[in-house]
């Protein structure tokens, strides 16, 4: 008992408000209505209605709170130099959670219209008068509130602009790969890895598939599969089948694989070359974004045996094979010399 009695002691003298109409009182209404809200589980719309109670007066609480608090602007001196209130921009972080925020996560939306709403709040007081009635700023407050939107606006309009570079950064990560040394705006991050062009995954699992293709197989069928119709189809579908093992992206759509073929002694000589035909620094340029794998494929004896019935013996015959084996890749982002002002680039932009 005598605990209890220490508990409800130390209850009253800390968490008392001192009167029943101050901040302190809605935060404890916003604390009390979240906690009612976990008491009523069986009931969705009660419970609901209790949560939006918690963020009403957890707002309106920490507004007045904040707003009363002479720490929480810049420039303070005195009543008469109030100096920059930070309030507004505190309290629009709570009600942009409260309109866009979801449970375990704040989603983009919430940091792009902050600003906006916090300049909503921070002119409030400009357009109410005495009994929470309109009126109309006056003129020297007008000029505040055109700077006050326009900036924030601004803010907004460039968060929104770094998500958008986000999302074609993940749908396009080629881009990754190119100069962006003339940009007034992107900025490349540092990291200990170059980003390459997507192209390079693309040639490397054709490789893979060409492989299996071409290895081990007679040489009719390898030089039957090399004339230039059937070579068509199989890189075609090879083509297909490797970007959709490499977890397909918007971008695969602008990379187009030819091929090249030469002859050699004993064999062929086999280029693939991956073309961007995406967005680029320089459109003139086209040489420059693109990615080649010189391959070749040779002929290769192979020793069979046969039994022959009569002797009842072992005979070898040679059967003729292909072997197919590539080069390094070569082009974009992969063999360009190093240049001095150059710095490694990690997966995303920062503006």
């Amino acid at each position: 008992m005598k605990l209890l009695l220490d508990i409800y002691d130390w209850v009253q003298k800390n968490l008392r408000p001192p009167s029943a109409f101050s901040w302190e009182t809605l935060i404890l209404l916003s604390l009390f209505s979240y906690y009612m809200s976990m008491l009523s589980a069986d009931t969705d719309f009660v419970r609901a209605l209790l949560i939006n109670f918690a963020w009403i007066f957890l707002i309106l609480g920490v507004f007045w709170g904040t707003t009363a608090a002479n720490q929480l602007r810049l420039g303070y001196k005195d009543p008469s130099s109030p100096g920059f209130p930070l309030s507004p921009w505190i309290t629009g972080a709570l009600v942009s959670l409260y309109i866009f925020g979801r449970s375990g996560e704040v989603p983009r939306e919430a940091l792009i219209y902050w600003p906006i709403i916090s300049a909503v709040i921070a002119a409030l007081p400009d357009f109410l008068g005495d009994g929470l009635r309109f009126k109309v700023p006056p003129a020297p407050k007008r000029q505040n509130l055109v700077v006050l939107f326009g900036t924030q606006i601004l803010l907004s309009c460039w968060l929104q602009f770094y998500f958008v570079i986000q999302d074609w950064v993940v749908q396009y990560p080629s881009l990754l790969a190119d100069d962006f040394n003339q940009s007034a705006f992107v900025v490349k991050r540092g990291s200990s890895e170059s980003a390459t062009p997507r192209g390079l995954l693309i040639l490397n699992s054709m490789e893979s598939q060409l492989a299996q293709q071409l290895n081990a197989r007679p040489w009719p069928e390898v030089e039957r599969l090399l004339l230039k119709q059937e070579r068509t189809k199989l890189l075609n579908r090879i083509e297909q089948r490797s970007k959709e093992q490499i977890s397909p992206v918007e971008e695969d759509d602008l990379w187009n694989v030819t091929s090249a073929i030469s002859s050699r002694p004993s064999g062929y000589n086999l280029q693939l070359r991956a073309l961007w035909q995406g967005p680029r620094a320089n459109p003139q340029d086209t040489q420059a974004y693109s990615l080649t794998k010189p391959c070749q494929i040779t002929q290769l004896s192979r020793q069979n045996n046969i039994a022959t019935k009569p002797l009842n013996t072992r005979q070898t015959s040679t059967t003729v094979v292909s072997r197919f084996q590539c080069q390094p890749i070569q082009g974009w982002g992969v063999d360009r010399p190093s240049l001095p002002g150059d710095r490694p680039t990690d997966s995303f932009i920062r503006l």
